[in-house]
């Protein structure tokens, strides 16, 4: 008798380990969508093209997924450095202006060669695409 009860408690236990092992495809506590792991396309612009010193420019980053606007993006921040000079350097939010579209109104006090940086987070998913800006006298 006292056998039967050990293997029955031995099967019960392998029973539970099994069931523990079962294939589950979702993201349990993860919160992920599916699409949430296609990739990011972010197209950093600025205008006018031509930059001078003083002169207000608008710099804009319009950010896509699977030909989607994402109009709710984690955070979306510009990151402005001058080269050979590290004392100039500033990361700001970008403003959602909705469809898709972020945007930072800059005006630059010293000519030069920039660089350009949009920090863009949704989701799991961070981009950062780098473009060069050189503004004139």
């Amino acid at each position: 008798m006292k056998n039967r009860w050990w293997l029955m408690g031995v099967m019960l236990l392998v029973v539970f380990a099994l069931a523990g092992c079962g294939s589950n495809t979702g993201h349990d506590g993860m919160n992920m969508d599916e699409g949430m792991m296609d990739p990011l396309s972010v197209d950093l612009s600025w205008t006018p093209e031509q930059v001078k010193v003083g002169q207000q420019v608008s710099i804009e980053v319009n950010v896509t997924q699977k030909d989607k606007k994402v109009d709710k993006a984690d955070e979306v921040m510009i990151e402005i450095a001058k080269e050979g000079d590290s004392s100039a350097h500033e990361k700001v939010a970008a403003e959602n202006k909705g469809d898709g579209k972020y945007v930072l109104e800059k005006t630059f006090a010293n000519d030069g060669t920039y660089s350009i940086t949009s920090h863009v987070t949704y989701g799991p998913q961070h981009t950062m695409p780098t473009k060069k800006l050189t503004v004139s006298k």
